[in-house]
């Protein structure tokens, strides 16, 4: 796991330093920082051992008599497989990382290797013959790559912030972007916050060559090309969950697992536990005053059970106040996860204890259907196609005001100026999504399902300034969840949440809270051969209606105790209402007078009323005060 930066010139030329690049994502690989550069290339690395400890495992690293070389992000779980595969080919190794393995399998196999890759990874190869360069993001997005671009140069890099340290300029803040990250809590890949800078999306590689210089990332791996499987789930699920755990496990260094006492992680310690329990250590996170929300009791439980050392650490509001700054600017994307201060404290934990891989839960929700907002979405989009009609009595659900728009007193009413503002407010609201409703039936589900989302659209109409929304395209932005066509609907939500919450939030908050605590976090539940085979079986025996995990709690259940299968699901929550009342009294104020206020992107006098009535607006109140943070201490 580790970081890079580099600069690819069209023409010769002499480049930036990378210097203060790598400095600025040191936390990624403390253990050692390498640059290479020739007349088109500059990349660099910073290394955080894991596989073969050795000074063979640096980076940039070099093959075939320097014709290519890589820098690469991540971990090839599978690599002894490929590489006894290589072996049998006559390639030969001179160190036991998987960075060698992979850069051997480029050479063997061109774009083809990323068929053979079980893993996470961001990479770049440059080859020095045909003066082109190969990028590749793991299929899931677990890994991040940034880049800009212009006629003749391009810029990457692992962190938004370290990219920004190499452009000749910083870019704006892009409008739309602004108005995404309001409604989601984070921006949608491919975008970013800023013009211009956009995400390598997952599952995607890009080709540069020197000579046509064309930037257009290709899609090489999609849940829509996955063939139906017949066959027992159960047996199926449990076989190659016991498989993929094995390969996660492969490490030269201590591993641990954030353990919350839930289905997800408990599952992957439970199956871990028998091989390597004098290896394995569960940690966990828990708040002052053990509020309801406090798991380290289940969680304790759940590892003295499995037979593992377990410890933990208890989280202080106060604490979190002070370091907020920081955890913003480590975070790196504007992402206003409210759990991000647990994540990045177990991982803490993890880094003192001298613990440099950390296994976690995180896919499960995704993957099998934890999500009920996300069940309800499939329902009510079945619904839909069902009826066959673009505006049907769903489309209206979310206001119940569908018929009473059609009235031409309902249009009088909502533009009086003798109506209650908080009145016309809500009948505007009811006219504008039953008209979002009707140019775009396809989106309609998701918004449906989710109250954050329909708290946004209210707000918008009030926290935006008139000039920043001149500056938005036609009012849209679930664009992100956009079907053009229904054909497999289950496993079509799932790609939209791979594509949007998972992708955007959990992994990029993953990667952020790991690496900023020099520590590499591994997901088993997102191996791809897992995910090709629940939605393969998923095509032949949907599972959708019949209540959420369903196949992964019968997976487990005899490896788990029953209070752990049969517990009601708990997000990964702190004592929001506590936290977000503190932040609010020590950042407030600073976005009142912010530089969003100031820019004229936002009314003040409307954030003065959000935050007086705190208590109904957690949600955008934290948005607020982590956007105005994130510009001063990222961008400023």
């Amino acid at each position: 796991m580790c970081g890079f930066s580099g600069i690819l010139s069209k023409h010769p030329s002499s480049t930036s330093d990378l210097k203060a690049s790598l400095k600025s994502i040191l936390h990624r690989g403390p253990d050692y920082q390498g640059i290479w550069e020739d007349e088109h290339l500059k990349i660099g690395h910073t290394r955080l051992s894991i596989l073969d400890l050795s000074p063979l495992g640096n980076q940039p690293m070099s093959y075939q008599n320097g014709q290519l070389q890589i820098i690469f992000n991540g971990e090839i779980y599978n690599y002894i497989e490929i590489k006894e595969e290589l072996i049998g080919k006559g390639y030969s190794f001179i160190s036991h990382s998987d960075t060698e393995v992979l850069i051997a399998a480029y050479a063997c196999w061109g774009k083809k290797c990323l068929e053979k890759l079980r893993g996470m990874f961001a990479f770049a190869i440059w080859d020095q013959d045909t003066k082109e360069l190969f990028i590749a993001r793991d299929r899931t997005g677990e890994k991040p790559f940034y880049y800009w671009f212009d006629h003749d140069k391009f810029y990457f890099s692992s962190e938004l912030k370290a990219l920004i340290k190499l452009l000749p300029h910083t870019p704006s803040l892009d409008p739309i972007s602004l108005d995404l990250y309001l409604h989601y809590q984070y921006v949608p890949e491919p975008l970013t916050p800023l013009k211009d800078i956009l995400k390598l999306p997952s599952a995607h590689y890009l080709v540069i060559n020197c000579e046509d210089w064309q930037i257009n990332p290709k899609c090489y791996w999609s849940l829509d090309d996955i063939p139906p499987i017949e066959g027992d789930p159960i047996q199926l699920i449990r076989h190659e969950l016991e498989k993929v755990i094995d390969l996660t496990l492969r490490s030269d260094v201590p591993i641990g697992i954030a353990l919350s006492g839930g289905l997800d992680s408990g599952g992957i310690a439970a199956l871990a536990a028998p091989k390597y329990k004098h290896t394995l250590q569960a940690l966990s996170i828990g708040y002052e005053g053990r509020p309801p929300c406090d798991e380290r009791s289940e969680a304790a439980e759940l590892a003295q059970w499995l037979g593992i050392p377990f410890q933990d650490v208890e989280l202080r509001t106060s604490e979190l106040v002070d370091f907020f700054p920081e955890l913003v600017r480590l975070i790196d994307d504007p992402i206003a996860d409210i759990a991000a201060y647990g994540h990045f404290a177990v991982m803490k934990l993890a880094s003192d204890l001298g613990i440099k891989v950390m296994l976690s839960g995180l896919g499960g929700d995704e993957l099998f259907w934890g999500y009920s907002w996300v069940l309800n979405a499939v329902r009510l989009a079945e619904k839909k196609v069902n009826l066959n009609t673009k505006l049907d009595k769903f489309s209206g659900a979310l206001t119940g005001l569908d018929w009473l728009t059609k009235f031409p007193i309902y249009n009088r009413l909502a533009n009086s100026n003798k109506i209650p503002n908080i009145i016309t407010s809500f009948l505007h609201q009811g006219l504008e999504i039953n008209n979002l409703a009707a140019l775009y039936p396809q989106q309609m589900p998701f918004y449906n399902t989710r109250t954050d989302f329909q708290q946004a659209w209210y707000d918008h109409n009030y926290l935006y300034t008139q000039s920043f929304k001149e500056q938005l395209p036609q009012r849209n932005p679930y664009q992100p969840f956009m079907i053009e066509e229904w054909k497999d609907i289950p496993n079509q939500m799932c790609q939209l949440v791979f594509n949007t919450w998972l992708v955007s939030n959990c992994l990029s908050l993953g990667d952020r809270t790991s690496m900023a605590a020099s520590v590499e976090v591994r997901i088993p539940l997102l191996d791809y051969k897992l995910i090709e085979l629940v939605m393969g079986l998923r095509k032949t025996q949907p599972d959708h209606k019949s209540g959420q995990k369903t196949w992964l709690i019968n997976v487990l259940q005899d490896v788990l105790p029953s209070q752990v299968t049969q517990r009601q699901k708990r997000g990964f929550e702190p004592p929001y209402g506590e936290w977000i009342k503190a932040l609010l009294a020590k950042y407030g104020q600073l976005v009142i007078d912010g530089n969003l206020v100031n820019l004229g992107f936002f009314n003040r006098e409307y954030i003065v009323k959000l935050f007086q009535n705190y208590q109904k607006n957690y949600a955008m109140v934290y948005k607020l005060i982590y956007i105005e943070c994130w510009y001063r201490y990222i961008l400023q």
